[in-house]
């Protein structure tokens, strides 16, 4: 019998053209089994709850079990690596902030590159900063913090909620403006950093608005400008940056979304960006997020994504490289 060699890339590049010939049909006929949505943060936060709604509609339009799995921790790494150890095939998927690729990668340092790595397919939820302080600061306005700073240097102190966010970024900007009189006080998360601002411990915050807008109905901190270009429906009463005369810190909205393996074959990947776009678009979703006051997010295509993240991610690079802050993660 004669005995043939084997090319082993040969048999590996078959493999991968048998694989991609059949992405169409594995797209058509997804999901055939559970879902599993990994959240980069703990329970009760905005992506966890967004992962959580967004795991309700997909188990009751695809028919199939959604499990929601938190793995908080190392600014967005646990989870990643979590992603990157599945296949991708449509069965795993990561819900969190749009700031894991136009935020993280300027400041945190990973052994892999989250732009080649990753891809948002959509934005189902908006994430719109706002400016808070402790009910006893007495300073009511963004300018009245910065003079109030400038005149005891190290005394009020701004809570830094994790390294690379949007808070992180925010609180850096406002130091700046406040000649670096500001003292950033670090936190491993939002509650933490809340129970501080409540307790007088720290003084001020950047903190996404549906995440404090009951605290600041109640009288427990105080809103002092919204980080957006117009005002936030759930605090109408409270003026956006601009309106108050720094328009420089005014960014575009963050979000939370859907994070895909970039190695995903296109079919697939389509197949879940259409889901997610039907799921953001449903009357009874938009309401399960005004549930959780937050609020839903504009209907776009995939090329309209791609191009608002990398303007924004160009932004808070040149905001870095002012603050002296550019390649901290390189």
């Amino acid at each position: 019998m004669r005995i043939f060699p084997v090319n082993i890339r040969s048999l590996m590049a078959a493999g991968l053209l048998g694989l991609a010939a059949l992405a169409p049909a594995l797209a058509q006929d997804w999901p055939s089994k559970p879902i599993r949505i990994i959240v980069p943060a703990p329970p009760g936060g905005i992506s966890d709850n967004v992962a959580r709604l967004v795991s309700e509609e997909l188990r009751a339009h695809l028919g199939q079990p959604v499990i929601v799995e938190n793995k908080p921790g190392g600014s967005a790494v646990l989870a990643e690596r979590a992603l990157m150890s599945a296949p991708a095939d449509g069965y795993t998927l990561m819900v969190g902030p749009s700031s894991i690729l136009t935020d993280f990668p300027l400041i945190v340092k990973t052994p892999f590159d989250p732009l080649k790595t990753f891809t948002y397919l959509s934005d189902v939820a908006s994430m719109i900063h706002v400016l808070v302080a402790n009910s006893d600061l007495p300073a009511n306005s963004v300018s009245e913090v910065i003079d109030r700073a400038k005149q005891s240097r190290n005394e009020i102190g701004i809570a830094n909620l994790s390294i690379g966010t949007r808070s992180h970024l925010l609180g850096e900007m406002l130091r700046d403006k406040s000649g670096g009189s500001l003292l950033i006080v670090p936190y491993k998360g939002s509650s933490p950093a809340m129970i501080d601002l409540i307790g007088s411990q720290v003084q001020l915050t950047f903190e996404v608005v549906s995440n404090v807008a009951p605290l600041v109905k109640s009288g427990k901190i105080k809103a002092l400008g919204v980080v957006s270009a117009e005002r936030s429906s759930l605090l109408p009463n409270v003026p956006s940056m601009g309106e108050v005369g720094y328009p420089e810190l005014v960014m575009p909205d963050a979000s939370v979304g859907i994070f895909v393996l970039s190695s995903m074959p296109a079919p697939m990947r389509e197949r879940i960006r259409i889901e997610a776009e039907r799921l953001k678009q449903s009357p009874k979703f938009r309401e399960m997020l005004a549930t959780q006051g937050l609020e839903g997010t504009r209907p776009g295509t995939y090329d309209e994504l791609q191009a608002k993240l990398a303007r924004t991610r160009d932004q808070n690079r040149a905001i870095l490289d002012k603050l002296g802050l550019a390649g901290a993660a390189k």
